[in-house]
């Protein structure tokens, strides 16, 4: 009988109602898999540590992967891909509290939080002289037009902001003011005065800001990297910061990650960092499960999938 691998833990409930639907197959728990049901795995719930294990073996089975993040780059998508395997990630689940991390750190700077902050840790004066502004009429970067770059956009452009995407060919994307392509975005970096990245991980993008990028920007605009850490240069980054090309930084993603305790980017001022949770939700098992139930459906039904399939090629 083929097995689901729940290696994400699922509501008594929502188990039960996969049971109930599928009587042919056997719903097992990560800790009560063994061996001797490894080739009867065909689909994978969840992120787990045997993917590879599976992969690996001639008699392997595995059909479909369902993972529990938007990002796929820590998967062995080529494995994946010669063995044929399907894989649906979590788009869009994490575009709201995305775009509204972002919007935090933009307005923690230009409305004086940070500086506060810094003071009643240090000087502690109450009229300590400030810069304030807002973040209308300013111009926001945002590398990914997707469900995370529109949802920005349009909370961006509510605050009066104005939006600029980039994305592979500058093809139109919704909320955004105008787009524009990779190869086209040195007259935007100049203008800018916030730039984020919310792309995939991919070869492309690996250290795509870097001091090249960075010596494009005239209006020292803070920088906020929600993506993948491996996207920014990290040595690149200080020295921008440094250099006053950039005038702050806030990181939710980092390279490495975690970042150890020694790390020089945890006594820097002009930089903000916070444990990759920009993406987290209330009640994230239930917000995934539909998209699993609805796949597996449709998998059961004819071996293809109704949502949120990965392209292994383009790595998202």
């Amino acid at each position: 009988m083929p097995i689901v691998l729940m290696a994400q833990a699922t509501k008594p409930e929502q188990r039960q109602q996969l049971q109930e639907q599928y009587p042919g197959w056997q719903f097992k728990d990560a800790d009560a898999i063994t061996p001797a049901d490894y080739d009867e795995v065909e689909v994978l719930y969840g992120n787990h540590p045997l993917l590879k294990t599976l992969l690996a073996r001639p008699t392997n089975q595995l059909k479909f992967v369902q993972v529990i993040s938007a990002g796929v780059d820590y998967l062995p998508l080529k494995d994946l891909q010669a063995a044929g395997v399907l894989v649906v990630n979590t788009s869009g689940i994490h575009a709201d509290a995305i775009s509204e991390s972002v919007l935090a750190a933009m307005l923690t700077v230009v409305r004086g939080y940070h500086a506060a902050w810094l003071n009643q840790q240090g000087q502690r004066a109450w009229q300590l002289p400030m810069t304030t502004s807002t973040l209308t009429g300013q111009q926001l970067l945002i590398y990914g037009t997707g469900q995370i770059g529109q949802s920005l956009a349009a909370k961006a452009s509510a605050l009066g902001m104005h939006v600029i995407g980039v994305n592979t060919t500058g093809h139109p994307a919704e909320h955004f003011h105008e787009t524009v392509a990779f190869t086209a975005t040195e007259p935007v970096l100049a203008t800018a005065n916030f730039i984020v990245n919310a792309l995939p991980l991919t070869p492309t993008t690996h250290h795509l800001f870097n001091a090249a990028l960075f010596a494009q920007t005239k209006q020292a605009p803070m920088l906020i990297n929600i993506g993948r850490g491996p996207a920014v240069d990290t040595t690149d980054l200080m020295a921008a910061l440094d250099q006053h090309q950039l005038s702050m930084a806030a990181l939710d993603v980092t390279e490495p990650e975690p970042l150890p305790a020694d790390h020089p980017l945890w006594q820097r001022d002009d930089v903000l960092i916070t444990p990759h949770i920009s993406g987290q939700i209330a009640h994230f098992r239930a917000t995934v499960f539909p998209i699993f139930a609805a796949n597996f459906a449709q998998f059961v039904k004819d071996g293809t999938l109704a949502r949120n399939q990965v392209d292994l090629d383009r790595g998202y």
